[in-house]
């Protein structure tokens, strides 16, 4: 997808339809460049856990996959990062991921607010 293409809402709101995708987006949010996979996936599976709870080493491995053969191939086809899959290493667009949750942020207000009615 090129940089300054516009990413539609359906592509956005599929972007977020899944969980670790939306955890994903929020690790990103807190660190910077370039981020590694095993990071990413060692923190989503924590949080996946209750507070208190270390992930065991199979539970890690099988977030691990999962970001690698779905949900990192989606977000970079969405534009918001760029995977680097050999290198097991993630470059973030922050510009493009706040402005698409900027856009979503306002269909989501859209659908919510109140329809002018009749005064009848």
């Amino acid at each position: 997808m090129e940089s300054d293409e516009h990413v539609s809402v359906d592509d956005i709101f599929e972007g977020l339809s899944h969980n670790r995708r939306r955890l994903a987006l929020q690790y990103f949010k807190q660190y910077e460049n370039p981020i590694e996979l095993d990071d990413l996936a060692e923190r989503i599976a924590r949080w996946e856990q209750t507070p208190t709870a270390v992930p065991a080493e199979v539970e890690v491995e099988a977030v691990r996959t999962a970001l690698h053969r779905t949900h990192l191939p989606k977000l970079d086809e969405l534009g918001f990062i760029e995977y680097q899959s050999e290198r097991e290493a993630i470059l973030t667009n922050n510009a493009r991921i706040t402005a698409a949750m900027e856009n979503a942020i306002i269909v989501v207000g859209f659908l919510y607010d109140e329809p002018a009615g009749d005064d009848d």
